[in-house]
């Protein structure tokens, strides 16, 4: 049976790509920072990105694809995303990438992206629109990528319900923001329910993903200011301690790292 891989090659408010590898399939979710820097994370971890199949953009802010329109002119992948995303794209493209395809797609429907590689998207609520998240199934398993949300709706809980692992957001430490240097406007824009996860909501998502099978964890899209590694990982895994749940004995979480990439969850 062939692998299903998720790496972060970076995770943050700096910048995100995320490397799918599903079978023969290599997907990007994101392509954030600059193309130099995801081509030199792709060769970190053994992926050449003239492999790449597809480009898969979660939502049009800056740090998800500011590396893209470079990536695709020299490597070129069908990039999919919804029309909103697409319709920004078109703007801030410089020059046409020939070789690559842009593909529309509407969320709740799958993409087949052929060898037994499907794609599911769903919306989500964040300040950019067509925002959207992704489960990568492959083989009768899944993996799935979920950030930049300022809650968990109700079908992103049923599209999450049973996937093998996840790279998960946990933007925020809630006394860092509210006592941290940001502006009072931005402080809300980050903590409402188009901006961003919290360390205390990723947790609660994260054990109503336990009980419903998921075992795998990635805590990914800190911020730079309003959290660090260590916040995130203990409010995650003190929160689960109440339930009796136990790291590395019921679950496996690690976190993601900003400029480099993380060991991943294979499947």
């Amino acid at each position: 049976m062939s692998a299903l891989e998720l790496v972060p090659l970076f995770s943050g408010s700096s910048g995100n790509s995320t490397l799918i590898r599903a079978g023969k399939k290599n997907i990007l979710i994101d392509a954030g920072r600059n193309c130099k820097q995801v081509c030199c994370a792709l060769d970190a971890v053994g992926t050449s990105p003239e492999s790449i199949d597809a480009i898969f953009i979660t939502h049009a802010h800056h740090d998800h694809l500011d590396a893209l329109d470079v990536f695709v002119r020299k490597y070129p992948a069908d990039i999919y995303a919804t029309a909103s995303t697409h319709k920004y794209l078109a703007k801030k493209f410089k020059k046409p990438h020939p070789g690559a395809e842009d593909i529309v797609i509407v969320p709740g429907r799958e993409i087949d992206l052929g060898d037994g590689v499907r794609v599911l998207s769903c919306d989500t609520p964040h300040d950019a629109a067509g925002s959207v998240c992704y489960k990568v199934m492959y083989e009768g398993r899944s993996l799935m990528v979920m950030t930049d949300l300022g809650y968990v709706t109700d079908d992103i809980r049923a599209m999450s319900e049973g996937v093998d692992g996840v790279l998960i957001e946990a933007n925020y430490d809630k006394m860092m923001l509210v006592y941290g240097p940001y502006p009072e406007d931005l402080k809300a824009r980050i903590a409402g329910d188009r901006g961003h996860l919290s360390n205390d909501a990723c947790a609660e998502m994260v054990r109503d993903m336990i009980d419903k099978g998921t075992t795998n964890f990635i805590l990914g899209h800190l911020s730079e200011n309003n959290n660090t590694h260590e916040k995130a990982y203990m409010t995650v895994t003190q929160y689960l301690e109440r339930y009796k749940l136990v790291q590395n004995v019921h679950y496996n979480i690690a976190v993601a790292n900003r400029y480099e990439p993380t060991k991943g969850i294979e499947i």
